[in-house]
Parts: structure tokens; C-alpha cells; sequence
């Protein structure tokens, strides 16, 4: 599959955000970036067997032993503990559910932001021990090409900063409420 130079941007930074810079792991990225593109912007729902396998093509040479495999051990981001290894499958399942939505009949900026928030809902429930970040950002990308929306390229630096404001918006908008 041949892919537009948005796209080879997109993976790119990707993993620059992860400090991820290999050929390699590029190589990989473009993998994982064709299968999931391939197999579900119409037709496939997205679930756990199919997250799993863009994980295991972006993970397979970085760390085979992880590579498309539900962590069992617990994580930490930053000084959060992630969700507990048992509660994963249950979460994700419910998370598939929401990630299935299509906003075709949403104005374009409340779509991008429920798939923003779809995504940050991801990056919490953390099922892999790491590639979680880029594999979050492909099914971003691929909810929103599924919505008729351009994929979004998040560059290393000043929009990686931004990107980040994502996760703590609910808790600052929560203490803006109590204040």
C-alpha cells in the first residue's frame, strides 16, 4: 500500500513524540498504519483483536515480547498508576463500543473533540506495556478518517505540549467548576 507523505509525516512524529527515531521502527509504524487502514475505515469495527494487531506490527521488532500482548504488570505514567491489569479486557471492550461512533452528522470541531476525548479514554486504560501512545494515535486517526475528518499530525515540541494539555483538561476544567 502506498501511502501519502501526510501519512509517512504522521507516523513519523508519532514516534518522535515516544523519542522513537529508527528506520525501524518507521518501517513498523508504516506496517501497522497499512493494515489498520486497510481493514477498517468502513467496514470492520474496531475491537480488542484488532488493536491488539496494530500493536504487535508496531511493537514486533522494538519489543517482540510485548508485541500485541495485554500488559499483565503494572504500568506508571508520570506518578499515576495505570489501570489495574484485570480490569483491562472490561475497559477496552466498553472503550470499542465508544470508539465504533461515527460523527458524519456532528459539526466537524465537536467531532474532533469527542475523538480527542475517545482518545485520551484510551491512553488511560494503557492495555500494553508500551507503544500505547502511538497505537492510540493510529485508532485516533483512523476514527477520524471513519468520520471524514484529515488525520492529524502531532509534531514533536510545541504541538507535542498541546497534545499533552489533552489529558489534563477534564481536571482542570473539574477544578475550574469547584473554585
Amino acid at each position: 500500500m502506498k501511502l501519502t507523505d501526510r501519512e509517512i509525516e504522521f507516523l513519523k512524529e508519532s514516534n518522535a513524540i515516544e523519542r522513537e527515531y529508527s528506520k525501524e521502527a518507521l518501517e513498523d509504524a508504516i506496517e501497522s498504519w497499512g493494515y489498520s487502514k486497510i481493514i477498517t475505515p468502513l467496514g470492520r469495527s474496531i475491537d480488542i483483536q484488532y488493536i491488539k494487531t496494530i500493536h504487535k506490527f508496531l511493537m514486533k521488532r522494538l519489543d517482540s515480547r510485548i508485541a500485541g500482548k495485554i500488559r499483565e504488570v503494572d504500568v506508571w505514567v508520570g506518578n499515576r498508576k495505570c489501570l489495574n491489569p484485570k480490569e483491562i479486557n472490561e475497559s477496552l471492550s466498553k472503550w470499542c463500543e465508544r470508539a465504533n461512533l461515527r460523527f458524519l452528522n456532528s459539526p466537524k470541531d465537536i467531532a474532533i473533540k469527542e475523538i480527542e476525548q475517545i482518545h485520551v479514554e484510551f491512553e488511560k486504560i494503557h492495555p500494553f506495556e508500551d507503544g500505547n501512545g502511538r497505537t492510540g494515535r493510529i485508532l485516533m486517526n483512523i476514527q477520524r478518517l471513519r468520520s471524514h475528518i484529515d488525520i492529524s499530525i502531532i509534531h514533536e515540541g510545541k504541538e507535542q505540549m498541546e497534545y499533552y494539555k489533552w489529558f489534563t483538561k477534564g481536571k482542570q476544567e473539574v477544578m475550574e467548576e469547584g473554585e
